[in-house]
Protein backbone atom coordinates (compact mmCIF):
# COMPACT_ATOMS: atom_id res chain seq x y z
CA UNK A 1 0.00 0.00 0.00
CA UNK A 2 0.77 3.67 -0.69
CA UNK A 3 1.00 6.04 2.29
CA UNK A 4 0.18 8.89 0.68
CA UNK A 5 -3.59 8.31 -0.49
CA UNK A 6 -4.21 6.67 3.62
CA UNK A 7 -2.78 10.56 4.45
CA UNK A 8 -5.57 11.60 2.06
CA UNK A 9 -8.17 10.15 3.62
CA UNK A 10 -7.33 10.92 7.15
CA UNK A 11 -7.04 14.93 6.03
CA UNK A 12 -10.37 14.52 4.56
CA UNK A 13 -11.77 12.50 7.48
CA UNK A 14 -10.20 15.17 9.73
CA UNK A 15 -11.66 18.09 7.94
CA UNK A 16 -15.08 17.08 7.74
CA UNK A 17 -15.29 16.15 11.66
CA UNK A 18 -14.17 19.46 12.31
CA UNK A 19 -16.78 21.03 10.30
CA UNK A 20 -19.84 18.61 11.43
CA UNK A 21 -18.50 20.36 14.54
CA UNK A 22 -17.79 24.10 13.91
CA UNK A 23 -19.13 25.98 16.16
CA UNK A 24 -21.55 29.01 14.79
CA UNK A 25 -21.81 32.27 16.31
CA UNK A 26 -24.53 35.24 16.60
CA UNK A 27 -22.99 37.76 16.00
CA UNK A 28 -25.69 40.76 16.12
CA UNK A 29 -28.11 39.94 12.77
CA UNK A 30 -25.12 37.89 11.37
CA UNK A 31 -24.41 34.40 11.72
CA UNK A 32 -20.88 33.38 11.53
CA UNK A 33 -18.30 30.20 12.24
CA UNK A 34 -15.86 32.85 14.00
CA UNK A 35 -16.89 34.32 17.12
CA UNK A 36 -17.05 38.54 17.69
CA UNK A 37 -17.52 40.33 21.08
CA UNK A 38 -20.90 39.63 22.69
CA UNK A 39 -21.06 36.56 20.41
CA UNK A 40 -23.51 33.87 21.35
CA UNK A 41 -23.24 30.38 20.25
CA UNK A 42 -25.90 28.60 18.46
CA UNK A 43 -26.91 24.86 18.47
CA UNK A 44 -27.00 23.50 14.99
CA UNK A 45 -27.09 19.72 15.87
CA UNK A 46 -30.41 18.43 13.96
CA UNK A 47 -33.36 17.53 16.43
CA UNK A 48 -32.75 13.26 17.64
CA UNK A 49 -35.79 11.62 18.15
CA UNK A 50 -36.26 7.59 18.68
CA UNK A 51 -37.40 7.44 14.79
CA UNK A 52 -35.04 9.60 13.53
CA UNK A 53 -37.94 12.35 13.08
CA UNK A 54 -39.38 15.51 14.37
CA UNK A 55 -42.10 14.14 15.62
CA UNK A 56 -41.99 13.31 19.17
CA UNK A 57 -41.16 10.14 20.98
CA UNK A 58 -44.14 7.58 20.22
CA UNK A 59 -45.91 9.67 17.36
CA UNK A 60 -45.35 10.12 13.63
CA UNK A 61 -45.89 12.07 11.03
CA UNK A 62 -48.99 11.37 8.50
CA UNK A 63 -49.47 13.31 5.25
CA UNK A 64 -52.76 14.18 3.50
CA UNK A 65 -51.95 14.75 0.17
CA UNK A 66 -53.94 15.71 -2.67
CA UNK A 67 -52.82 14.06 -6.31
CA UNK A 68 -52.80 16.10 -9.65
CA UNK A 69 -56.33 14.60 -10.40
CA UNK A 70 -58.01 16.63 -7.29
CA UNK A 71 -58.61 13.50 -4.72
CA UNK A 72 -56.98 13.14 -1.57
CA UNK A 73 -55.57 10.44 0.75
CA UNK A 74 -53.57 9.92 3.90
CA UNK A 75 -50.11 8.84 3.48
CA UNK A 76 -47.09 7.51 6.07
CA UNK A 77 -44.22 8.48 3.14
CA UNK A 78 -44.39 12.00 2.05
CA UNK A 79 -46.51 12.73 -0.63
CA UNK A 80 -43.91 13.85 -3.05
CA UNK A 81 -43.09 9.97 -3.33
CA UNK A 82 -46.56 9.19 -4.22
CA UNK A 83 -46.13 12.47 -7.09
CA UNK A 84 -48.76 14.36 -4.78
CA UNK A 85 -48.69 17.88 -2.75
CA UNK A 86 -49.28 17.83 0.82
CA UNK A 87 -52.16 19.41 2.12
CA UNK A 88 -51.46 19.27 6.27
CA UNK A 89 -49.87 16.80 8.14
CA UNK A 90 -50.97 15.34 11.68
CA UNK A 91 -49.04 13.70 14.49
CA UNK A 92 -50.10 10.53 15.70
CA UNK A 93 -49.37 7.63 18.10
CA UNK A 94 -46.84 5.42 16.29
CA UNK A 95 -48.09 2.03 18.17
CA UNK A 96 -51.78 1.88 16.48
CA UNK A 97 -53.12 0.51 13.39
CA UNK A 98 -53.15 2.66 10.13
CA UNK A 99 -56.60 3.43 10.46
CA UNK A 100 -56.69 4.17 13.41
CA UNK A 101 -54.61 6.78 12.83
CA UNK A 102 -56.31 8.27 9.88
CA UNK A 103 -59.09 8.60 12.44
CA UNK A 104 -57.50 10.37 14.73
CA UNK A 105 -55.58 12.64 12.08
CA UNK A 106 -59.18 13.36 10.50
CA UNK A 107 -60.29 14.11 14.07
CA UNK A 108 -57.70 16.46 14.40
CA UNK A 109 -57.94 18.51 11.42
CA UNK A 110 -61.82 18.38 11.72
CA UNK A 111 -61.09 20.36 15.61
CA UNK A 112 -58.80 22.93 13.74
CA UNK A 113 -60.95 23.53 11.15
CA UNK A 114 -63.67 24.51 13.44
CA UNK A 115 -61.25 26.61 15.72
CA UNK A 116 -60.80 28.31 12.13
CA UNK A 117 -64.47 28.86 10.82
CA UNK A 118 -66.72 31.69 11.13
CA UNK A 119 -69.40 31.15 13.93
CA UNK A 120 -72.53 29.73 12.33
CA UNK A 121 -75.30 32.15 11.17
CA UNK A 122 -78.48 31.30 13.01
CA UNK A 123 -82.20 32.58 11.82
CA UNK A 124 -84.75 33.88 13.08
CA UNK A 125 -87.24 30.88 12.76
CA UNK A 126 -89.95 32.81 14.73
CA UNK A 127 -92.62 34.11 12.07
CA UNK A 128 -92.69 37.48 11.17
CA UNK A 129 -95.12 40.14 12.30
CA UNK A 130 -97.01 40.97 9.06
CA UNK A 131 -97.57 44.70 8.64
CA UNK A 132 -100.77 46.21 9.78
CA UNK A 133 -102.93 46.66 6.68
CA UNK A 134 -103.06 50.11 5.19
CA UNK A 135 -106.68 51.19 4.77
CA UNK A 136 -108.32 51.67 2.02
CA UNK A 137 -110.09 55.31 1.48
CA UNK A 138 -113.24 55.07 0.74
CA UNK A 139 -114.34 56.38 -2.30
CA UNK A 140 -115.64 59.41 -0.85
CA UNK A 141 -112.23 60.33 0.72
CA UNK A 142 -110.37 59.12 -2.22
CA UNK A 143 -112.80 62.50 -3.76
CA UNK A 144 -112.60 64.90 -1.37
CA UNK A 145 -108.51 64.14 -1.30
CA UNK A 146 -108.48 64.11 -5.40
CA UNK A 147 -110.24 67.76 -5.22
CA UNK A 148 -108.21 69.02 -2.51
CA UNK A 149 -105.11 67.99 -5.00
CA UNK A 150 -106.62 70.30 -7.63
CA UNK A 151 -107.16 73.21 -5.79
CA UNK A 152 -103.61 73.30 -5.13
CA UNK A 153 -102.20 72.27 -8.62
CA UNK A 154 -104.78 75.37 -9.70
CA UNK A 155 -103.30 77.94 -7.19
CA UNK A 156 -99.86 76.84 -8.08
CA UNK A 157 -100.89 77.95 -11.61
CA UNK A 158 -102.15 80.75 -10.84
CA UNK A 159 -99.14 81.78 -9.30
CA UNK A 160 -96.76 81.68 -12.23
CA UNK A 161 -93.39 80.05 -12.52
CA UNK A 162 -91.16 79.31 -15.75
CA UNK A 163 -92.36 77.28 -18.34
CA UNK A 164 -91.67 73.95 -17.99
CA UNK A 165 -93.29 74.44 -13.78
CA UNK A 166 -96.43 74.65 -15.65
CA UNK A 167 -96.39 72.25 -17.51
CA UNK A 168 -95.90 69.90 -14.90
CA UNK A 169 -98.81 71.43 -13.20
CA UNK A 170 -100.99 70.59 -16.06
CA UNK A 171 -100.21 67.50 -16.27
CA UNK A 172 -100.33 66.78 -12.71
CA UNK A 173 -103.99 68.47 -12.81
CA UNK A 174 -104.86 66.32 -15.85
CA UNK A 175 -103.76 63.27 -13.99
CA UNK A 176 -105.97 64.39 -10.80
CA UNK A 177 -109.06 65.01 -12.65
CA UNK A 178 -109.07 61.69 -15.13
CA UNK A 179 -108.67 59.80 -11.95
CA UNK A 180 -111.93 61.25 -10.18
CA UNK A 181 -113.48 60.91 -13.49
CA UNK A 182 -112.89 56.69 -13.38
CA UNK A 183 -114.19 56.96 -9.46
CA UNK A 184 -117.42 58.99 -10.75
CA UNK A 185 -116.78 62.27 -8.10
Amino acid sequence: MHPIPHAALLCALAWSAASATAQVYRCGNTYTQEPCKGARVIDTAPPVTSHGSASPPGRQKIYLCSSKGGGQFWAQQHCHQHDAWIERTETVPSGLGWDEQVRIARSQRDATAALLAPPPVTYNTAPTPQPAPVPVPGRREACAALDERVKSLDSMGRAGSLHYDLDWVRRERKSARDEQYRLRC
